[in-house]
């Protein structure tokens, strides 16, 4: 079978193609932002059962339809934008037809209209979707890149593949039971699945909001941390970005990273319990100072496990003073009785507080601050995690790159 035998059979299924193309059309305006980059609508499912029921020339109209929305004309979206996504959307779904092709899968249509057995081949829908799916977050992440003025790893980096993966599977798996409806009831068939596909969406739909509410909720105490020392302003999201390149360098499964970073964005929380007076202080501390000091973390994790979501952050946070020597505080824990993730915390905060501006001092410059790391490696903090952290800072030449690359604010100069 080649790919120029589909047309013909697509066109003589021509009204559910059609409704195809009105649902696709329909998922596209209703699709909704995941954070940073991305959005997830229900047209994968109807331009995947396009595939498995027509081909892949019937798939490419129904992706089409879906490639100019409201909402871009709304936003004004450039015309290249446009072109683009015209482009890569169904060059995407007939290179994926090939595969399918390729791997011995019949549309079902042509069993429908030849006689012949109507039997859908796993392994040919199974590969074509993952290739779909792969051209897809490739080709846009590219898109991107360019637009953005973003490396590819750092696109990688910022889209939620996990939500991507699920709805993936999920909408495929959709996709191949409308296709055999449809042969088995025609617009019927498409009928009995709106509803599932509707409450695929509202679950996608909760999600989001859950976790904007959480964001929402570090965000606050952020502000309320930044609030109460200004010259901390941006620190803790400068430090989650360089706790994600050690995470990243590591390998850390992809849950441990995001737990990493709510610990790294919310790691001074217990600062709101220290007096202006002593975080602003320019002179050396007094002991009694120094003492509310050393309380900020335990005074982080009476916040924090207030907050059910954050239940993982809270022994990270709480341990993030301690030092492979023993002693750090609040604990005096050792070696590998600090968490994984609050060695990295330690590495990341050691290194923004010495380049950053303080009350007390000026910044240390870059080659000051990786000697500084080396020198308090096995003592003050890891020294795995400092060589990996410096392999990761040796690829920028300043602060401001690194930083950049992080996607956190540059601290500002005195």
């Amino acid at each position: 079978m080649c790919l120029y035998d589909w047309p013909a059979t697509a066109w003589n299924h021509w009204p559910l193609i059609a409704i195809l193309v009105a649902l696709t059309l329909i998922a596209e305006n209703l699709a909704f932002d995941l954070p940073v980059i991305g959005s997830v609508s229900l047209a994968f499912a109807f331009d995947y059962a396009a595939l498995n029921y027509a081909g892949p020339i019937a798939a490419a109209i129904v992706v089409v339809a879906g490639t100019v929305t409201l909402r871009d004309l709304r936003e004004h979206k450039s015309a290249w934008v446009v072109a683009f996504n015209m482009l890569q959307l169904p060059l995407g779904v007939l290179l994926a037809g090939i595969v399918y092709l390729e791997l011995g899968g019949v549309p079902l249509t042509l069993a429908l209209d030849t006689g012949a057995p109507a039997q859908l081949s796993l392994v040919a829908a199974s590969v074509s979707a993952v290739v779909l799916f792969t051209l897809n977050v490739l080709m846009v992440s590219v898109g991107i890149s360019f637009a953005r003025r973003m490396s590819l790893r750092d696109v990688w980096r910022l889209q939620n593949t996990a939500m991507y993966s699920v709805s993936f599977v999920g909408l495929a798996l959709l996709g191949v039971l409308m296709a055999q409806l449809m042969l088995a009831a025609g617009w019927v068939g498409i009928l009995l699945l709106l509803f599932p596909l509707a409450v695929a969406r509202q679950t996608f739909q909760v999600y989001q909001k859950l976790t904007d509410a959480y964001s929402q909720t570090i965000k606050s105490l952020i502000s309320a941390i930044e609030a109460k020392d200004p010259y901390t302003r941006g620190h803790s999201e400068r430090v989650a970005g360089y706790a994600r390149l050690i995470g990243e360098g590591i390998s850390l499964p992809g849950p441990t990273r995001q737990t990493l970073e709510f610990a790294a964005l919310l790691h001074d929380v217990g600062k709101i319990g220290v007096h202006n007076d002593t975080l602003m202080k320019q002179d050396a501390l007094t002991q009694a100072e120094f003492a509310q000091i050393r309380r900020h973390p335990d005074v982080g994790r009476s916040v924090l496990e207030a907050v059910e979501f954050l239940e993982d952050v809270v022994p990270i946070v709480h341990a993030h003073h301690e030092r492979p020597d023993g002693t750090g505080y609040p604990q005096g824990l050792s070696a590998d009785e600090i968490p994984l993730e609050a060695r990295i915390l330690a590495v990341a905060d050691c290194f923004d507080a010495m380049t950053s501006n303080r009350a007390y001092r000026r910044p240390m410059s870059l080659d000051d601050a990786r000697a500084e790391l080396l020198r308090v490696a096995g003592s003050q903090l890891d020294t795995q995690l400092v060589r990996e952290f410096l392999s990761q800072v040796s690829a920028d030449g300043d602060i401001e790159s690194l930083v950049e690359r992080t996607g956190a604010a540059v601290a500002d100069p005195l």
